[in-house]
């Protein structure tokens, strides 16, 4: 395996006949992720249009330890094509929302386990760079819910995407240990949750499992969704809960000013439901979403004790502020949303800036 980073991508990409030879490019790497070589190659004078270049590493960048097979990068592939064919398959009306799409494979090289995609539309924004930057709109966030809802719905019990995807090692690798188990060896106090959350997925539809904003860009060509490696056909209340996570951890963050963050969460919960109530009876979107607030509060405290702690939420007091509110959701069983909302406002409001 030929390791490629921004040194000698130019190399390897005119060496293995991609580019022409006396092109120039641009290479640079795209941060955010700790799983693997990311690059962005631009071709300044061609016509041809950028792409980005993706490479799995086994060892992943945390202080702890945390690996998974390179073999992901094949996963990521199939998960990305089947979820262009879920969007596009959709005969939902997206007029008034943003369009949502994914990126389209431009090659793959399995000898070197790396794989190229075309480039996000520019200009573009990461969402969870605008979101922590202050800007919290809740188009965008019912969009993320129409996206999701999206994927879902299209997906549900099917069968023969079960059998296809239904293999969930590398969720087991990047996300129930280093997320679920690890925080069970942390916090002992949480363990019992945390094995009677792992025992209750349920699998129905195309799980993305990285659903957040940090790979959500925001263009005029409306939302673009990236980062497919730990997609699976799975539970989706661990989609629910993880993307909700990152939307409540960023309220806490901006406490006292939290509400519009918590308003994010009541438009994105607003359009999925109304893109999958069709697609399910209704006792099985209540139960959908019991487990996903379950799957919430794991979510965010893994965030805190897990091999992937969040880098923007220092303060010792924020953080025993997630750890006390996870904590009481596993010991009371909140079953809606709005209770966790509810649970949150009442520890958010003691908050200063």
């Amino acid at each position: 395996m030929r390791l490629i980073d921004p040194g000698n991508a130019a190399a390897y990409l005119r060496e293995t006949s991609r580019v022409r030879q006396d092109e120039t490019l641009l290479v640079r790497e795209l941060t955010g992720g700790v799983s693997n070589m990311v690059l962005l190659v631009e071709r300044p004078g061609s016509r041809e249009p950028s792409f980005v270049l993706k490479q799995a590493r086994a060892q992943l960048r945390t202080q702890q330890a945390w690996y998974s097979s390179v073999e992901r990068n094949w996963r990521e592939c199939d998960v990305l094509k089947t979820c262009a064919r879920l969007l596009a398959r959709s005969s939902s009306d997206c007029r008034s929302r943003p369009t949502a799409r994914t990126p389209e494979i431009v090659f793959q090289d399995r000898d070197n386990y790396l794989f190229a995609m075309t480039a996000a539309p520019q200009p573009n924004a990461v969402w969870k760079h605008t979101l922590l930057a202050g800007e919290a709109d809740p188009q965008i966030a019912a969009a993320c819910g129409h996206l999701l809802g999206t994927l879902h719905a299209e997906s549900w019990d099917d069968a023969s995407l079960a059998r296809r995807l239904g293999d969930r090692t590398l969720f087991e690798e990047l996300r129930v240990d280093p997320y679920y188990r690890t925080l069970a060896a942390t916090r002992p106090e949480a363990a019992a949750s945390v094995e009677r959350l792992i025992a209750s997925l349920e699998p129905h539809a195309m799980v993305h499992a990285d659903f957040s904003p940090k790979n959500l860009l925001i263009s005029p060509a409306g939302l673009l969704m990236v980062d497919f490696e730990t997609g699976h056909f799975g539970d989706p209340a661990f989609d629910l809960g993880f993307f909700l996570s990152h939307l409540m951890l960023k309220a806490c963050l901006k406490a006292p000013h939290y509400r519009p963050y918590l308003a994010l969460t009541d438009a994105f919960r607003r359009q999925y439901n109304e893109v999958l109530a069709p697609y399910v009876k209704p006792d099985e979107l209540a139960a959908l979403w019991k487990r996903g607030v379950q799957h919430f509060a794991g979510c965010a405290w893994a965030r805190l004790d897990g091999k992937s702690p969040v880098e923007y939420l220092t303060d010792e007091g924020r953080r025993a502020t997630v750890s006390t509110l996870c904590a009481e959701i596993f010991h009371d069983r909140p079953t809606t949303w709005d209770e966790v909302v509810g649970l949150a406002e009442r520890r958010f409001s003691a908050l200063n800036g």
